[in-house]
């Protein structure tokens, strides 16, 4: 099974972790997207921001599937996967003051069905025979959670650098249905066909930055960033994403680049989530 992480120490991780808010000032990548505010006191009341967006990843990983005839099925979910089923992703933050509050919700249903392939691990260092392949249906449900409080550092509206620290919690689950072609002899399986689930959930503590910047004529040109770190549940996790947008009269339309990955524990069916791509 494929661990990507495993030249780097829980140790190592948790150093990387507490040195993440200086190393966010300067390198500084991508989150909440400014649009103005839904509500907002002429006394310093609370203010809000709302986001909906589209977000379709890349999702790469390593899935230890049990057979339950004494080996195990590893499936790359990056090669599977081909198709979005069903969506849900939103951001709130509210804001009073220096002090403020950010959640953000994704779900994303995801599945795929392929005929006649071999990259399918069998065993820890076994591959399929020669003359087998294998169709397989592979779903994959996940929701990624975080909730934080945020810290205004330089009281700025226009240009604001906020200091997040909270949680993020993902869940997922994977389904993989197989049927064999070809001989396949005495391999240490259940049978030609069958089905195999796994599921996780992980909770873990974050902190980092998130801001944006402003640029061009009336500052309507916007550089959304936010960076962060954190570990738990998970070995290490993080996080970054960055992009440009125009802000108009009803609010903001931005894109980004968002990366979010996971380093999960070495012995767990999960291993090494990466989600990447662009977000509208």
């Amino acid at each position: 099974m494929a661990n990507k992480g495993t030249s780097h120490g829980p140790r190592n991780r948790r150093a990387v972790a507490l040195w993440l808010p200086a190393v966010a000032l300067v390198v500084a990548a991508a989150l909440v997207q400014p649009v103005p505010a839904l509500a907002q006191d002429d006394d310093g009341g609370w203010e809000w921001r709302a986001t909906i967006y589209a977000w379709l990843p890349d999702i790469d990983g390593t899935t230890r599937f049990p057979t339950g005839g004494g080996t195990d099925f590893t499936v790359d979910a990056g090669d599977l996967l081909s198709n979005l089923d069903m969506t849900f992703m939103g951001a709130l933050q509210a804001r009073k003051g220096r002090w403020g509050m950010f959640t953000d919700v994704l779900y994303l249903d995801e599945g795929a069905s392929r005929t006649g392939i071999r990259d399918i691990g069998l065993g820890p260092n076994e591959n399929l025979p020669a003359d087998v392949t294998v169709d397989v249906n592979f779903d994959l449900k996940s929701w990624v959670w975080t909730l934080a409080g945020t810290y205004n550092l330089t009281g700025n509206d226009e240009s604001p650098v906020d200091l997040l620290f909270g949680t993020r919690m993902v869940d997922m689950k994977q389904r993989l249905d197989w049927r064999f072609n070809g001989d396949i002899g005495d391999l240490p399986l259940p049978g030609r066909d069958g089905s195999s689930e796994v599921s996780g959930t992980n909770w873990d503590a974050i902190v980092g930055l998130k801001g944006h910047a402003r640029f061009g004529t009336g500052d309507r040109w916007i550089v959304p960033w936010h960076l962060d770190m954190g570990l738990g549940d998970s070995d290490f996790t993080w996080q970054a994403m960055a992009g440009i947008g125009y802000q108009f009269g009803w609010g903001a339309v931005v894109l980004n680049y968002r990366y979010l990955d996971y380093d999960l524990d070495s012995d767990a069916s999960i291993a090494d989530l990466t989600f990447s791509g662009p977000m509208l």
